[in-house]
C-alpha cells in the first residue's frame, strides 16, 4: 500500500504519518493544559490544519539546517539518545523494543534525533540576538494582564449522590432515608466518607475516587450544590441537599480564597513567558521567510 502524502516541499514528500505525529503532539499539549476532550474534538479540524503547517515548518527547518551544514557530534547524538533511555528507566532494550513497535530501526531513530538536534541548533542561531525582557516590559505586561492572573475562590470537596428511582414521593423518601443513614455512619465515625461514596454513590466520582470532585470554582456546579459547598466549614459534612440530580451530602476538604498575585510573585514567570514568546515569534518569522522561498504543494 502506497504511503499517503500530505504535501511536498521543494519536491520532497511529507508523509501523512508526519502530520499525524504533529497532531498527536498538539492534542497531548492541550490535554496537559487541561482542555476538555469535548473542546479538543470541536477544534479537531483546526488542529489538523495546524499540524500540517507544523510538519511543513519542520521540513523547512530541516532543509535549512542541512543547507547550513550544522554539525552534530557523536557525543551530542549519544547524549540525546540517552535522554530517551532514561525515559524508559534506563532500560535500553525497552526503548529499542518501543522503537521497533513504531516500525523504525534504531539507526533510523538516531537519524531523526540528529535532525532534531540540528533544528534546535538552528533555532538557537535564529534566536541568538533576542534579549531578555526589560523591567518596563515585564511591568507593562503585568498591568495589562492583571485580571488574567487573578484567581477566584475555589473549594476542594467530595460528595455522595443518591438518585431516587422515580419522582414518586415514596421513592424520594427512600433515597433520602438511605442517604441519612450513610451520613450518620460518617458523622458517628463508623465509616469514612470515601468508603461510603465508593459503596453507595450514584455519581461516577464515587466509584472512581471516593466521591472527590477535585477543586472547583463558582459557576462550575449547580447553584444549590455550589452554595452549600462554599458555605461549609472545612472538614464538615453537610446536611442533605436536593438538586435536579438527586440527594447529596458534601464534605469540604479544602478552600482557597481568590487573589491577585503581586508583580514580585509573578516577575520570573512573566519574564520567562515574554522571552519565549519573542523566541516563538522569531522562529515563526524565519519559517515564513523559508516558506516564501520554497515550493510548497498541498496534497
Amino acid at each position: 500500500m502506497a504511503e499517503q502524502i500530505a504535501a511536498t516541499v521543494n519536491g520532497d514528500p511529507i508523509p501523512q504519518q508526519a502530520v499525524d505525529f504533529e497532531l498527536q503532539r498538539l492534542i497531548h499539549f492541550y490535554q496537559q493544559q487541561g482542555v476538555p476532550e469535548a473542546q479538543i474534538r470541536i477544534q479537531l479540524d483546526s488542529l489538523k490544519a495546524k499540524a500540517l503547517e507544523q510538519a511543513i515548518g519542520t521540513k523547512l527547518l530541516i532543509d535549512e539546517a542541512k543547507r547550513l551544514d550544522i554539525p552534530v557530534s557523536g557525543d551530542e547524538l549519544d547524549a540525546q539518545f540517552e535522554t530517551y533511555v532514561k525515559q524508559f528507566g534506563g532500560n535500553r532494550a525497552a526503548l529499542e523494543k518501543a522503537i521497533a513497535a513504531q516500525g523504525m530501526t534504531v539507526d533510523r531513530f538516531k537519524q531523526e534525533l540528529r535532525q532534531g538536534v540540528m533544528i534546535n541548533k538552528l533555532i538557537e542561531q535564529v534566536c541568538s540576538a533576542i534579549p531578555q525582557p526589560t523591567e518596563e516590559e515585564i511591568r507593562a505586561h503585568y498591568e495589562a494582564h492583571r485580571d488574567e492572573y487573578t484567581t477566584q475562590d475555589r473549594v476542594l470537596a467530595q460528595h455522595i449522590l443518591i438518585k431516587p428511582e422515580s419522582d414518586k414521593p415514596e421513592d424520594k423518601a427512600a433515597a433520602k432515608a438511605k442517604l441519612e443513614a450513610i451520613r450518620a455512619r460518617i458523622v458517628n465515625g463508623e465509616s469514612t466518607f470515601a468508603h461510603e461514596a465508593k459503596q453507595h454513590s450514584d455519581c461516577p466520582s464515587g466509584k472512581q475516587n471516593g466521591g472527590s470532585l477535585g477543586w472547583f470554582g463558582r459557576g462550575m456546579m449547580v447553584k444549590p450544590f455550589e452554595d452549600v459547598a462554599f458555605a461549609l466549614a472545612v472538614d464538615t459534612v453537610s446536611d442533605i441537599l436536593e438538586t435536579p440530580f438527586g440527594y447529596h451530602i458534601i464534605i469540604k476538604t479544602g478552600e482557597e480564597k481568590g487573589r491577585t498575585p503581586t508583580l514580585e510573585e509573578l516577575h520570573d514567570k512573566i519574564a520567562t513567558f515574554l522571552f519565549h514568546a519573542q523566541r516563538g515569534q522569531a522562529v515563526a518569522d524565519h519559517v515564513a521567510d523559508l516558506r516564501a522561498k520554497a515550493d510548497v504543494t498541498l496534497a
